[in-house]
């Protein structure tokens, strides 16, 4: 799988997102809903399946997917 394939599966399968919602251009609290509680579930979720610690405050709510896999991508 490619690193937007794993981001999107996150968000999909880990997370329960709607599968046609997500695309590279969403952004997570205005296209998809993501709360402040649910950021916390989207990083654990992207940690534990890249193996790596986020910094705090590199994901945040006006993310976007696109950005989401540009920074797992670095990793």
């Amino acid at each position: 799988m490619s690193v937007e394939e794993l981001v999107k599966d996150v968000l999909i399968n880990d997370i329960g997102m709607d599968d046609v919602a997500v695309s590279l251009n969403s952004r997570l609290k205005e296209d998809l809903g993501v709360d402040s509680t649910e950021l916390v579930e989207v990083i654990a979720a992207l940690e534990k399946r890249f193996k790596t610690k986020i910094p705090e405050g590199v994901i945040g709510l006006k993310s976007s997917v696109r950005e989401i896999v540009e920074l797992c991508r670095g990793v």
